[in-house]
Order: C-alpha cells, then structure tokens, then sequence
C-alpha cells in the first residue's frame, strides 16, 4: 500500500513531461489493422503450354505468341487438351461461387464441330468439374468461346495449396469436313485471351500505424501475396485515401517481411490530436473493382521544420514500383589525333529520377553502414571518410558525395555499380568496358537539392580511350538490361560529337531503330554527329558504330582542299579544251560546284566524294569539247578567207559563201540556224 502514492507521483510528473517529449516526436495511436481481403473476384488468364500450363490475374502476363491445342481428328475416347496450375494462391476461404471458364476455339476445315468436354478444378484437395450441355456443344466454323460454369462449394486452402484446371474431351465429331478439319483450343494472347473467372483470396492489405515527424504523417500499406513485387508493379493503381481524400506525391517503395510497403507522406494535419480515417484502394485490372479496406487512427502533431516532406525509410527503399523511373542520357564526344594516334574523350551525363534516383540518394547516405542489411551495389562502397555523424542523416554532405565519387571512380566498383545497381551494360552505354579507358572519373550533380527524397541525381561520367584508324568502334547501342520488374519507364537520349580537322568518324552506321535517328555533317574544320533517341524501352535495339581516321583522304580539312584544288584543275583544264569554243553552257554548269560541296558536308565517305569530284570534272570537259565554236574565232577566222561572206541575221556570225548556186541554202556556223540566198 505504501508503493501507491509514490507511483502516483511518477505518472504525475511523466504526464508533465509528455509535452515536452512530444515537442519532438508526434504520437499515433493504433496499431496494425489487415483491411483487406478475405477474397477477391478476379479474372485469371491461361498461359503457358498445354502440358505446362500456368494462369495469372495480370493481364501483362499475355504475351504475343498464342499456345493451341489441336484436335484434328475424331476423337471417341477421353483426350487431355491442356493443363493450367495457380500455385501462387494466398492462404485462406475460398467461398461457395461459381467459376466460368472461358476458352477460345477455331474450328476449320469443316462447317462445325459436335464435342463433349469437360472442365475440371482442383481447389486443394477439393474437385469441382462442368460438362459441355447439349445447347453449346456444336462450335461454329471460325473462332468462338467454349464456356463452363463450375459450382464451387465453400473450401479453405493453405500457403502451399495450388488451383488446378484440366480440360478434357471426350468425343469430337466434325460435320461437313473439307480436307483437314480440325479443332484449335487458343489462349495465352491478347488476342486469345482464355480465362477463368474466380473468387479467390489473392492478398492482405495491412494499414501501418502511422509514423509522425513534427507536422508530417507517414501513412503506409503493405501488400503480402505471394506475388510479390508482381502484385504492386503489375496492378492498375494503389493509393491511400485520408479523410476521403488521395495522398499525392511519390510514395516509397520498401520490402516488409515478403511483402511490399508503400508509404506517402500526409502534410494536411491540423495541428495536436486528431483522429483521421484512412482508406486504401487496389485495383489489379482496368474496369476491376477495387480492393479497399479502412481504418481510424488517433495522431498527434505539432508545427516543425525538420522534416524534409519525403519518407526516409530505415530499409533500402525498391529501385521500382513497376513503372519505372525516367532516364535521360545526353553527353558530348570528340575525336582528335596526334602524334598518328587518335584519341576519343567523351563526356557522358546520366539524369535518373523516380524511385531510381531515391534508391540513389539513400544509398550514397549510407556509404559504409555496417548495421543496416543493403543490397550488393550498395554493399560494395567502404566508409571511407564519412563519419557516423554524417551517415543516415537525411541530408547528402559533401563528404559523402566526394567519397562516392572518388571510389566510382575505380572502374571495377562503377562497372558493378551501374550494372547490377542501375541494370546498365557499361561497354554498350559508354562504347568500352571501363578498364579499356585510359581515364576514367565520376561526377556527382545532385541538381540543387542535397536531401534524400525523390529528386533526380545526374552521373557524369569522364572518359577518354585511344583508337586504332580505320578499326570499327561503337559509339553506344542498347544498353538497358532487360529486368523482371521494368527499372525504366523509359529513355530520352541526345549525344553530340565532333573531330578536329585531321580526324574523321568514317562511315557512321546505324543499326535501324524507330526510336533513334543520327545526323553528319563534316565541314573544314571538323565533323559533327548526333544521335537522338526520344521514348527508348529496354526492349529497343539499336547500334551506332563509326571507323576513327586521321588519313589525309578522310580528314575534313585535307580532304575539302583536294576536292577544291580536284575542281579548280578540272574547270582551268576545261577552259583550255574550250578555248576557241563557246563557254556559256560550261560556266552554267558551275553550278555543279555547290553539289559536290553537298556531298562532302553531308559525311559521305571520302570514295563518293572523289567520286562525285571525277563525275563533275568529266561532265565539264564534254561539255568543253562538244560547244560551238565561239564567234570571234570564226570572225578572225572569216577575215583570212577569200571567198564572200554574209552576216548571220540571228547573230551575227559571218558565214563564207561557197556557192554561186542560187536559192542557196546552207547552216550558220555560229548559231546553226538555217540561211537562204535567194539573189
């Protein structure tokens, strides 16, 4: 009894310092609350092949490829057509419905097709299975849907129980067969979508009690199914609803146990204690109803600066929610040569934003955490010089981006780094494997925001590698890997280079691509190529290779000045074979200068060009040898002959008189048009 009032006294002075505690922290009263589902209709779609078949709720799962099953003769005893199996089923309640599978068919060859067939499920240890009735068991010629609806009875199945579908046939008969009938079962495609519909436990969406820092609220649900990653990255959407109203912004995505934990950040609280309802909602397919369960909490918060409006989750947030994150990769490249050797220096920028560019960010904040379980990329980094003071604090210091920067700068750990951290292929992206670079170095432009929250972050990565003339090289090609869970949404890329005037990207090709385009120019004082790309997907192929030269024939500058000397010698030689002939047509026909010039700026190869050179050379001294006589040579020349001349009436050209002979008729030897004497 003595113990009571001494109790009372320490609850009465806590009670007064809890204000002063919550000066801090804010409260939230509540605890965990599983909100959904007990079961879920949902439509699951057949893939795979007829002995190994799977099904899925995700629509994405479909591929291009349609999977058959044939029938192409009479059938007279029990024939399996396919088999699918969901193991991926959430423990639970599956309750008393009925299932309708729907199956895509194409009868030819035929005008119908008479079949009985059976579709079985297996639901655990429980079989449930549905003929064809006698109304639906002639299929039409052409492609149509053969459907079952199976009565299902209330049953229970456990974490490892599986939903099994056989179809079978028992008899096919084929009504005016022409030639080869046969019946196809189709499904796998979008276009042979074959389904069934089910009501099934699929996951638990479990509402988090909320964390509260000064004036902001993080909400969070965690997805648990054994889809995984699959259940959040393949859904329609997900949001969370506070006081019926959806939280905006980019939530973080982290793992929680085997499921997923999604978390907004709420910044519409009042101010002190409040109790708010949240709700979340998960729609799986386009037009599907949404999964949504609710709950209250009682929280408490109070006016502060300290947050930074982002979540910092103390796990290693996804690289993905699914959707990807933007990518942009721009950069500059020159080509010079000296001493015989030709020297590549590239600058290439990589801007990574979305949750890519918030993995980052949290990452370079934990350089070195020895308590924290990280993935492998990040892993890889030591300490170095960050200090635990430094280390997990929500803010990027300089230390930490210098030290992230100098061990990057090590080709091994970036070469690891950007290819199991980021899915890049570094020699497809950068045109080399790191180690071949004679320089290599790493930059860190965090684009003016040092906190870890979702804002982008920008590699700029410096290189430099010496080149063998005329050795084929490639520039960039698709570097993206292909991943489970696609890391990018998609890629915007712009890379701009150019050579001095005694270097020369030979023959630049690209490999066809809709998404990339590529342009040369090369001119005196050096070449320019760029490759742009906007909308580029991991499933893009594409290839840009070049053949580096410094040969006198190649380079811009020796090569402008042979096709202008080529040129000027070819009109002085054509001048000299026109001498006493007329020159207008050969001085129009200067106008092929600036065509050649077309072609040499263009960056055709240097063949072409030559080609180009000869062509127009040629065409200058037919042209000079094939003209009229010019008309002062046949003046000069009238005036050393004897015989009478007359003057031409069209242009003057004097024309001897050979002839006493009257009418006389005879063409002018300046212009060539007819003249009669007639006295």
């Amino acid at each position: 009894m003595t113990a009571r009032p001494f109790l009372f006294v320490l609850i009465f002075i806590a009670s007064l310092m809890s204000p002063l505690a919550d000066s801090f922290v804010g409260n939230a009263v509540a605890e965990d609350t599983v909100v959904c589902c007990d079961s879920a209709e949902v439509e699951l779609h057949l893939l795979g092949s007829a002995s190994a078949g799977t099904m899925s709720p995700f629509s994405q799962d479909l591929t291009e490829t349609t999977s058959t099953a044939t029938i192409a003769n009479a059938v007279t005893s029990e024939e399996t057509v396919g088999k699918w199996v969901l193991p991926n089923v959430w423990p639970g309640t599956i309750p008393a419905n009925t299932w309708q599978v729907s199956i895509m068919y194409e009868v030819t060859d035929a005008a119908s097709a008479q079949v009985n067939a059976t579709a079985t499920l297996k639901i655990g240890s429980q079989t449930f299975s549905a003929s064809t009735e006698p109304g639906s068991s002639f299929l039409a010629q052409g492609q149509g849907t053969l459907s079952f609806d199976i009565d299902v009875d209330a049953t229970s199945i456990s974490d490892n129980g599986a939903i099994e579908l056989t179809l079978t046939a028992r008899s096919v008969v084929f009504s005016l067969p022409t030639g080869d009938a046969k019946l196809e079962f189709l499904w796998g495609s979008e276009e042979a979508d074959s389904t069934i519909e089910a009501e099934i436990p699929l996951l638990d969406l479990t509402l988090l009690q909320p964390e509260v820092e000064g004036s902001e609220v993080y909400f969070s649900v965690v997805i648990d199914s054994n889809w995984g990653m699959d259940m959040l990255s393949k859904s329609e959407s997900l949001e969370i609803l506070v006081g019926g109203t959806a939280l905006t912004g980019d939530p973080i995505e982290t793992t929680s146990g085997s499921g997923v934990r999604v978390t907004w950040t709420w910044d519409g609280a009042q101010g002190g204690v409040e109790t708010v309802t949240v709700e979340t909602r998960l729609i799986l397919e386009v037009g599907d109803s949404a999964l949504s369960g609710s709950t209250s909490f009682e929280i408490e918060t109070f006016d502060s600066s300290t947050g930074t409006g982002t979540y910092y989750p103390p796990d290693e947030p996804l690289k993905t929610n699914g959707d990807g994150s933007p990518l942009s990769v721009t950069g500059t490249f020159s080509l010079d040569s000296s001493d015989s050797v030709i020297e590549l220096e590239r600058v290439t920028r990589i801007e990574i934003g979305g949750e890519m560019a918030f993995w980052m960010r949290w990452g370079m904040d934990h350089l070195g955490d020895e308590v924290t379980t990280l993935s492998l990329p990040l892993k890889s980094f030591d300490p170095g010089s960050v200090s635990d003071d430094e280390r997990v604090s929500r803010t990027l210091e300089q230390i930490e981006i210098s030290e992230f920067e100098r061990q990057m700068s090590n080709s091994g750990l970036a070469t690891y780094y950007l290819g199991e951290g980021l899915g890049f292929e570094v020699a497809e992206l950068l045109g080399a494997n790191a180690k071949d670079f004679t320089s290599f170095s790493v930059k860190v432009d965090l684009n003016g925001q040092s906190d870890v929250v979702n804002h982008p972050v920008t590699l700029i990565i410096s290189t430099s590698i010496d080149l063998e003339s005329g050795e084929p090289t490639t520039l960039i090609e698709d570097f993206m890997n292909p991943q489970p869970s696609v890391l990018w949404s998609e890629c915007t890329l712009s890379l701009r280079g150019s050579t001095s005037a005694m270097a020369s990207f030979i023959g630049p090709n690209l490999n066809p691509s809709e998404s990339v385009s590529l342009s040369h120019m090369r001119f005196p004082w050096g070449e320019k190529l760029e490759i742009r790309g906007e909308g580029i997907t991991q499933d893009d192929k594409f290839t840009l290779s070049v053949a580096p030269a410094n040969s006198p024939l190649d380079s811009p500058l020796p090569l402008f000045l042979i096709v202008c000397l080529g040129l000027l010698l070819g009109f002085v030689f054509a001048l000299k074979f026109a001498k006493t002939r007329q020159k207008r047509l050969l001085y129009v026909e200067l106008i092929l200068v600036p065509m050649v010039l077309i072609i040499h700026v263009l960056g055709f190869l240097s063949v072409f060009v030559g080609g180009a050179v000869g062509t127009v050379i040629l065409i200058w001294w037919v042209t000079a040898i094939t003209s009229p006589r010019s008309r002062v040579d046949l003046v000069e020349e009238a005036s050393l002959i004897t015989t009478p001349v007359i003057p031409c009436p069209a242009c003057g050209t004097p024309n001897p008189v050979a002839s006493q002979v009257r009418p006389l008729r005879f063409a002018c030897v300046g212009c060539e048009r007819v003249i009669k004497i007639v006295a």
